[in-house]
């Protein structure tokens, strides 16, 4: 039987592989969590141990990073797929049928800031779907603390503003 960490770290690339877009950190770590797969801090372990030897990439924005499986991701993933159980398999395939809509959906809005060249902070708030931009919309602003109230609000309200952008300029 292969150790534990190993077979947690395979079944993050079978995740990343299987749903076919980037997973956010708390994505992945719901998978085992929800699953009474292992603790959180296992989980972490796992996935920082997946990156740093090149099987998956991460892209922060502001608080979120997400993952996405490496090419050499793919073929460590073929050389150890034996290791998913038929168990795992089948709750690998239950987790994402029942959150990839709302995974997909969490991914889609992105808020970042950056400091400008000449003085206060540069928000660029995206809507992308399937990684290509809908809408992405850039502010200029004094403060940092505006800029993470922008970005954090985009979170909860991006919906909203998005709908409220194409009504106005639709009518």
């Amino acid at each position: 039987m292969a150790e534990p960490t190993m077979i947690y770290k395979i079944t993050i690339l079978e995740l990343l592989n299987r749903s076919g877009f980037p997973l956010s950190n708390s994505q992945i770590t719901d998978f085992f969590l929800d699953g009474d797969l292992t603790d959180y801090f296992t989980a972490q372990q796992a996935i920082s141990d997946d990156e740093e030897a090149g099987l998956i990439s991460s892209k922060s924005d502001h608080n979120n990073t997400t993952y996405s499986i490496t090419e050499e991701g793919r073929k460590t993933l073929e050389l150890f797929k034996d290791k998913i159980t038929v168990a795992l398999s089948k709750d690998i395939n239950k987790y994402l049928k029942a959150n990839s809509i709302t995974m997909k959906e969490e991914n889609s809005y992105r808020a970042t800031y950056f400091k400008a060249d000449r003085g206060g902070y540069v928000v660029q708030l995206r809507v992308t779907e399937n990684d290509v931009p809908t809408l992405d919309i850039s502010f200029h602003v004094a403060t940092k603390e505006q800029a993470e109230t922008l970005c954090n609000n985009w979170k909860v309200r991006s919906e909203e503003v998005f709908d409220s952008i194409l009504d106005i300029l639709m009518n």
